[in-house]
């Protein structure tokens, strides 16, 4: 194993939606678990040094209840997912 680079390059991927795509392309459900060898290739081939799954970890009570409190989080959230009938800003 060749030693952590001073400047590694990450991909992020939002694993949810990321599931839920190849769910769809391969027309069954895919888990991290399960996720087909050809798209651990796909990734790899661009050579990236690490890989981060956003969303893996499980939200807190904690966590939530302090979202829910910051109008500026709660804002943003209405902008990246309005409500059905809700006018955006």
């Amino acid at each position: 194993m060749k030693p952590w680079p001073k400047h590694p390059v990450i991909y992020e991927i939002n694993t949810w939606v990321w599931l839920g795509e190849l769910g769809r392309k391969h027309r069954k459900s895919v888990l991290l678990s399960t996720v087909p060898e050809k798209e651990w290739d796909a990734i790899a081939a661009h050579g990236f040094d690490a890989v981060w799954f956003m969303g893996v970890w499980e939200r807190s009570p904690a966590g939530i209840g302090i979202a829910m409190q910051n109008e500026g989080l709660l804002e943003d959230f209405r902008r990246a997912l309005p409500i059905s009938g809700q006018k955006t800003t």
